[in-house]
């Protein structure tokens, strides 16, 4: 038996921004673009089996960009115990030659999810929140 979830229909449900001040005249997209007339169409459309579909997906998205979080942050965490021991000025790489071996596999992982530059940019927008 074929699918009744329609996958484009999910993606325009996950998409929708619920918080956009102008939400309860027309859908808006999450980066602010209102919904296209053929968008709006397809979207009045949806079955109950699509919406539960994009709540999963939604819940999945969430809970993979915390996950991403909590790497960010140990990532910035391992590489500032080092940075601790080291003259102001210091670069990653001062800070990946005094590692313990444990700890450079530890940053060898990391750093393929996360680069020094994304998180402390991350770290300095949210910290603290």
């Amino acid at each position: 038996m074929p699918s009744s979830v329609r996958p484009e229909v999910v993606l325009l449900i996950t998409k929708l921004d619920l918080n956009h001040p102008d939400a309860r005249k027309r859908p808006y997209h999450r980066d602010g673009r209102p919904f296209t007339r053929a968008e709006r169409d397809l979207l009045t459309t949806f079955t109950p089996e699509e919406k539960t579909a994009a709540i999963a997906q939604i819940q999945l998205e969430a809970e993979w960009q915390r996950e991403l979080d909590e790497m960010k942050n140990a990532f910035v965490d391992l590489l500032m115990k080092y940075f601790a021991k080291l003259a102001k000025g210091s670069v990653v790489s001062d800070a990946v030659a005094i590692m313990t071996d444990e700890d450079y596999t530890e940053f060898e992982r990391l750093a393929e999810i996360v680069t020094a530059e994304d998180t402390l940019e991350y770290r300095a927008l949210h910290e603290g929140s």
